[in-house]
């Protein structure tokens, strides 16, 4: 449901008036944009598969290794670490354990042609040890955990938790510390006889949650409902931005939630305000409260330059954000954790203010300009907005070396050749609102 609200008195500006900047503002003038959030149907947590490999002595189940992946797990900050421990799933007796691992990269890659590829492994072995930082969304961590006779684990050991780390100088497994991944690989049947365990045979899933022992564990769940209020700021035409949600499940431990801008065009985001809940509390702390679930939660962004017109994004996302590496607000961010759980679309009467989008024909000939066409090249657009390493556009030239894209934002980009057995070619262009942008590359 999209509708537009004025209020009466001061029509020019809308201006905002914060409670002792705790999320409460009320306008004094001006037109409001108001939207409604949906829950994401299919949110991007981070996952956990494992595989157990053993056998039995004496009736026992013994377990050597445990091999699977991780994925969508992001980047913590310099101090803070990811560990693996062992579980005991009678007397919560906890173990850290090490392991192998290689980078699996599901990001974009592209072959000669510029055409997207399958995933590859980089095979590139990180060696063993006890911490891993985590990895960009969209690449996966291969693990191996090895066990010998020394560990109790090795026939004790009934969960597999990834927990994380604040401090990489020493581990801790206490009731502070989060445990957002885990796994059970042995079924220890409720009695200490080793010879009735059973130990799973298949590839087994992981949960994304919170692991406080082997009886108390949450699985998280998106739930909720919320609004998005933009005004409509007339002297600046900066966006003043309000999100205010109802009935939120309790963050895994070691996370909070952020209320982030996207433009899905061009990919540029940024995380914005500060999350308050219905009494005025700062948010980063709701993930330890005894509630599981969170009554209100609002999050206020006054006009800001920085963040500029509200018509050139697509969207507003909460997002799911670990506590060691928050985002910075108003900062331009190429990668942004993508556990987006709720989603609301920028208002139909602010989208239809976004500048026309653009056109881009790229003309490439071999050898010189004016030379003969280059059918067949991979041709790649990037931009606007972090480096130019966003991409935005993918196609080969046709048998006149043309390539064209529709649907560019404005902005300046680059534009790549990736000739088949040569080097690439690259050069910058600018987009104009509602006009084609010709691009002339010549390749080896």
């Amino acid at each position: 449901m999209n509708m537009r609200l004025t209020f009466s008195g001061i029509t020019a500006v809308a201006l905002l008036s914060a409670c002792g900047d705790k999320g409460t503002v009320a306008p004094v003038g001006g037109a409001a944009y108001e939207t409604t959030f949906t829950a994401v149907a299919a949110p991007r947590y981070p996952t956990m598969r494992a595989n157990t490999y053993g056998r039995t002595v004496n009736n026992a189940a013994v377990v050597d290794s445990i091999v699977g992946e991780v994925a969508l797990m992001k980047p913590l900050d310099g101090r803070a670490r990811y560990q693996f421990y062992l579980v005991n799933g009678l007397d919560s007796s906890a173990t850290p354990v090490s392991h192998r691992q290689w980078i699996i990269r599901t990001d974009t890659v592209l072959d000669a042609n510029g055409a997207l590829t399958l995933p590859v492994d980089t095979n590139r072995s990180a060696g063993v040890r006890d911490f891993w930082r985590g990895e960009f969304f969209g690449r996966k961590l291969r693990f191996a955990v090895s066990l010998t006779a020394s560990d109790s684990a090795q026939q004790r050991g009934a969960w597999l938790v990834l927990t994380i780390q604040s401090d990489s100088a020493r581990t801790t497994y206490n009731d502070s510390t989060p445990r957002p991944l885990f796994v059970r690989f042995r079924d220890q049947k409720g009695t200490v006889t080793r010879d009735d365990d059973a130990i799973a045979p298949d590839t087994l899933r992981g949960n994304f949650g919170e692991f406080l022992s082997p009886a108390r564990q949450t699985r998280y769940v998106n739930g909720g409902t919320g609004s998005l209020l933009f005004w409509d700021v007339s002297k600046t035409g900066k966006p003043a931005m309000r999100v205010d949600f109802s009935n939120l499940p309790k963050p895994p431990r070691g996370y909070f939630y952020q209320s982030f801008i996207i433009d899905t065009v061009s990919g540029i985001a940024y995380a914005w305000g500060t999350s308050y809940t219905g009494v005025n509390t700062v948010l980063g702390s709701s993930d330890l409260g005894k509630d599981s679930i969170i009554a209100n939660l609002k999050a206020v962004q006054t006009p800001d330059d920085v963040i500029g017109l509200a018509q050139n994004y697509t969207r507003v996302d909460l997002v799911l954000e670990t506590k060691t590496a928050p985002p910075l607000l108003r900062t331009g961010l190429a990668i942004y954790s993508a556990m987006s759980v709720q989603r609301a679309a920028l208002p139909a009467a602010l989208a239809a203010k976004r500048s026309a989008l653009g056109t881009v024909t790229v003309i490439v000939t071999k050898g010189a300009q004016g030379g003969p066409v280059a059918p067949n090249v991979g041709i790649v657009v990037q931009g606007p907005g972090f480096n130019f390493n966003q991409l935005i556009g993918n196609k080969n030239t046709d048998a006149t070396g043309t390539a064209s894209f529709t649907g560019m934002p404005v902005g300046e980009i680059r534009v790549i050749a990736i000739p088949f057995g040569g080097s690439i070619v690259d050069s910058r262009a600018t987009i104009t609102s509602g006009q084609t942008t010709t691009v002339r590359l010549v390749v080896p």
